[in-house]
């Protein structure tokens, strides 16, 4: 079989494609390999979630230790600390 230039650069295309893709792939991690081992998890001590008009992201009410923190269902955004909403915790 007779392989010309054209044939020679697509390999050569295709296989610097899958390497890129193998080392973009290689640096990510799995959601459970970046928690810290030996860590004590433990679920809030109240919790609502308010349904967003569109059905997402929704809104969840927490309250941890006394404090009151609002977050989504979705990661788009990190928790966010509400200090109107300490009382509801305490009630």
């Amino acid at each position: 079989m007779k392989v010309n230039r054209t044939t020679k650069l697509s390999l050569v295309g295709v296989l610097a494609l899958g390497f890129t893709a193998l080392l973009a792939v290689s640096g990510c991690t799995a959601a459970n390999e970046r928690d810290l081992e030996g860590v004590n998890i433990q679920n809030p001590a109240k919790a609502e979630i308010y349904a967003n008009l569109d059905g997402h992201p929704n809104i969840v009410r927490l309250c941890v230790d006394g404090v009151a923190l609002l977050t989504t269902t979705r990661e788009l955004d990190g928790v966010q600390r509400i200090p109107e909403w300490d009382a509801w915790c305490k009630s």
